[in-house]
């Protein structure tokens, strides 16, 4: 499973119900009004469905910006690429 820098901002913009161009590699939950607890449970929900059901919950609930949210989606998907190679 694959996501662009553009598909997750377009992704966590439409969760937050914001503008794409408000959305940048740089925002922070504290810097976006939208980014409250309900936003934050939107972009992790939006991210679960993306990746089939792959996220952490818990972990991902404690990130507060997307600098960080990159960071452990690029984790994430080491770790799934990795699981996939053993059972192929």
């Amino acid at each position: 499973m694959q996501i662009s820098i553009n598909e997750l901002l377009i992704l966590i913009s439409r969760s937050l119900d914001v503008s794409r161009n408000k959305i940048n590699i740089k925002s922070k939950s504290e810097e976006l009004s939208e980014w409250d607890s309900l936003g934050q449970l939107e972009i992790i929900t939006s991210l679960d469905k993306k990746f089939e059901g792959n996220i952490d919950f818990e972990k991902l609930s404690t990130i507060k910006d997307v600098k960080g949210i990159i960071a452990f989606l690029k984790k994430k998907i080491t770790e799934i690429s990795a699981a996939q190679k053993l059972f192929n």
